[in-house]
């Protein structure tokens, strides 16, 4: 309130955030890719959850995905070590390669790959297993 006149201001919302129109766009044009997505579909039983997603993700990059809750982040995420294996009713489309290689040909070696792709995720079960059983499960892999 301004003491003055008697009037309240409202301050101005911007945040420092650029115009969408002339803000800068980053271009991955010069850089290594590692991770390629392309026309990615996931279905849990006959629900998409996934819709055709495909993007690159450069070598040694932070890189985000932010959006609500339920929006698929985690599903995504979990599509790069092939976690949605182990989900009897889903169902993956399209292609995702990892310094080139398909992660999804029928060769691939998903341990190795689990090894390689590592996740941490908030709710500690990353396998729909026992506590014993997911600590037990990495050290079967060892022998």
């Amino acid at each position: 309130m301004n003491a003055m006149t008697s009037e309240t201001t409202t301050p101005r919302i911007n945040a420092g955030l650029a115009n969408p129109q002339t803000r800068k766009r980053l271009s991955l044009r010069n850089e290594e890719i590692s991770m390629e997505v392309r026309n990615l579909n996931l279905y849990y039983g006959s629900d998409q959850a996934l819709k055709d997603i495909s993007m690159d993700i450069p070598n040694k990059r932070v890189t985000a995905f932010i959006g609500p809750s339920g929006c698929g982040k985690s599903t995504l995420l979990r599509c790069f070590n092939r976690m949605n294996d182990l989900i009897d009713i889903c169902r993956i489309d399209g292609e995702i390669r990892i310094d080139g290689d398909d992660i999804y040909h029928p060769a691939v070696d998903v341990p190795e790959l689990r090894r390689k792709v590592g996740m941490v995720f908030q709710k500690p079960n990353p396998f729909p297993k026992t506590i014993y059983e997911n600590i037990a499960y990495g050290l079967r892999l060892q022998g």
